[in-house]
C-alpha cells in the first residue's frame, strides 16, 4: 500500500467546491441568506483547508470569502483565491468593545444584497456572539446546518473514505502481529500511531487499547499493563486521513490459544449482531425504522451496550450527525445515499472483566452498505 498523500485519485479543489454547493442547497432549503463560521472544524469543512485560524462568510448564492491572518495568506491564496483580512482585528473603545466584527458583516450583508438576512453563526467566541446581539443582528447557530449537510459524503470524499478503510485494515492488523505476552499497551498504541503515519495518514484523533480486565469497564487510555496469554486486547482508532476526514473503527483479539466459553459467547455474539445491523442501513430508509429493527440483546448485556449509540455518522468531528441513540426518541429523517456510518458493538456484561468491542464503518446504499475495509477480525471465533 503507498502512502495515501501521493497521487491521490480525488480531487481537493472539487471537493471543497462541493461541500460549499451542497451546503448552500441546505440553506436555500431552509430559508438562511449567509453562514459566518470563526473557524475550527466547521471552516476546514468548508474550505478545505487546515488553518490554525480564519473565517468564512458563506452567501447563500456566490462565493465563499475566507478571512486570513497576514502570516497564512500566502499559503491559503495558493490553493484559494478569494480571501480577505480578518474581520475581528482588534479596535478596543472606551467602553470595552470594538464593533469591527458587527459593522464589518453588515457591510458584507449590504454588499451582496443581503442586508437584515438571518445570519447562521458557529465558532464564534462568547464576546462576538454579544456583539452580534448587541448590534441587533439577527443570528442563530449554524451548527445543524453544517453537522447535517456534511453526513453526505462527496464523491471525492467517498474515495477518501475507501482509502481511509484499506489504512484502517493495515493498521489494525499491525496491531495485531504485535500482540504478544509482555507487550504493553503502551507499546501497542506506539505501533498504531508509528503505523498510521508511516502510511502518510494526517494524525490520530483518539486512540484507545485495553487489554484483559481493562476491556470491562473499558478504560479507554493506554498504560503500562502487560499483555497476558488467553485474554482479550481491544482497540478503538480514530484517526484523520486527507481532507480532515475521520475514521471511527474498532477491533478486539485474543491473545493465546484456549479461550474459556464465556470468551467464545462474546465474541459469536459481536460479530454475529454487527452482521445482522449492517443490512438495515439502506438510502431512504426512516431513521426511526431502523432504529426499531436493531436486534434485541438478552437483558445482562443490554446497558453495556446501550451506554453507546447503535450507530453515528463519520465526518470531521469525533462522532457526527445522525446519533442512533437507543437512549433518545429516533431522529425525524431518513438515511441518505453516501452517508458514512461507523456501526458500534460492544458485548460485556457487567461485574464481567470479559468484552468484545467492534466497530465497523459503512456507506450508506440503495441496497446493501459498502463496507469500508472491513475491520479485521479474529477468525478463530467466528469459522464455523
Amino acid at each position: 500500500m503507498t502512502a495515501i498523500s501521493s497521487k491521490p485519485t480525488w480531487d481537493n479543489r472539487q471537493i471543497q467546491e462541493d461541500r460549499v454547493r451542497l451546503l448552500q442547497a441546505e440553506m436555500r432549503r431552509r430559508g438562511v441568506g449567509v453562514l459566518f463560521i470563526g473557524g475550527g472544524t466547521n471552516a476546514r469543512y468548508a474550505l478545505n483547508l487546515k488553518v490554525p485560524s480564519l473565517q468564512l462568510f458563506i452567501p447563500v448564492e456566490g462565493e465563499l470569502i475566507a478571512f486570513v491572518r497576514p502570516r497564512d495568506q500566502g499559503y491559503v491564496s495558493a490553493q484559494f483565491e478569494n480571501i480577505r483580512p480578518p474581520l475581528t482585528q482588534e479596535q478596543p473603545t472606551e467602553h470595552g468593545k470594538s464593533g469591527v466584527l458587527a459593522n464589518g458583516l453588515k457591510a458584507l450583508l449590504a454588499e451582496h444584497g443581503l442586508a437584515g438576512e438571518r445570519v447562521g453563526v458557529t465558532d464564534l467566541k462568547t464576546g462576538e456572539v454579544i456583539e452580534l446581539i448587541d448590534a441587533g443582528m439577527k443570528i442563530f447557530d449554524a451548527g445543524p446546518i453544517i453537522e447535517e449537510t456534511s453526513s453526505v459524503k462527496t464523491a471525492g470524499e467517498v474515495e477518501i473514505y475507501h482509502l481511509l478503510g484499506e489504512l484502517y485494515v493495515t493498521t489494525f492488523n499491525a496491531f495485531r502481529n504485535a500482540l504478544q505476552p509482555g507487550v504493553t499497551e503502551q507499546k501497542l498504541a506506539h505501533v498504531v500511531t508509528s503505523t498510521w503515519d508511516e502510511f502518510g495518514a494526517e494524525d490520530i484523533a483518539q486512540l484507545n487499547v485495553c487489554a484483559g480486565e481493562n476491556m470491562n469497564p473499558w478504560r479507554r487510555w493506554p498504560t503500562d499493563r502487560q499483555v497476558r496469554k488467553e485474554e482479550f486486547v481491544g482497540i478503538d482508532l480514530h484517526g484523520r486521513g486527507p481532507s480532515g476526514l475521520r475514521g471511527d473503527g474498532s477491533t478486539t483479539f485474543y491473545v493465546g490459544d484456549h479461550p474459556t466459553d464465556e470468551q467464545r459467547d462474546l465474541y459469536r455474539r459481536a460479530t454475529d449482531y454487527l452482521e445482522a445491523v449492517k443490512p438495515l442501513f439502506r438510502t431512504g430508509r426512516p431513521i426511526g425504522d431502523v432504529m426499531a429493527e436493531i436486534p434485541r440483546v438478552p437483558d445482562q448485556f443490554r446497558k453495556k451496550l446501550w451506554d453507546l449509540n447503535y450507530a453515528h455518522g463519520c465526518g470531521l468531528g469525533h462522532s457526527g450527525y445522525p446519533h442512533l441513540d437507543p437512549r433518545q426518541e429516533p431522529i425525524n429523517d431518513v438515511l441518505h445515499e453516501n452517508q458514512m456510518f461507523s456501526l458500534e458493538v460492544y458485548f460485556g456484561e457487567s461485574g464481567s472483566t470479559q468484552a468484545v468491542k467492534l466497530e465497523q464503518m459503512i456507506l450508506v446504499r440503495e441496497k446493501q452498505p459498502d463496507v469500508i475495509g472491513p475491520i479485521p477480525l479474529d477468525e478463530r471465533f467466528i469459522k464455523s
